[in-house]
């Protein structure tokens, strides 16, 4: 396991852009170690989807449940 991402929130409770990108590369990095190839298209379409890029705005709230779900299950015992 890679050192796990921060968890960054915005004014109304959501994951702010870049700590879902950070997230959703660190889950499909996981996922790959662990040969789980739906795992690895789900996040790697998120991280596609929020891959900073020129003339690309940062999403400055996301709201996705399973990143939560997932975000818990790593935070929870740390």
């Amino acid at each position: 396991m890679s050192k796990l991402p921060y968890v960054e929130r915005d004014h109304l409770g959501g994951i702010t852009g870049e700590c879902a990108y950070l997230w959703s590369l660190f889950l499909s990095n996981e996922a790959d170690v662990e040969d789980d190839h739906e795992m690895y298209d789900r996040w790697r379409t998120l991280v596609d989807q929020l891959k900073p890029a020129p003339n690309k705005p940062t999403p400055s709230s996301v709201w996705c449940s399973d990143l939560e779900d997932a975000i818990e299950r790593y935070t929870k015992d740390a």
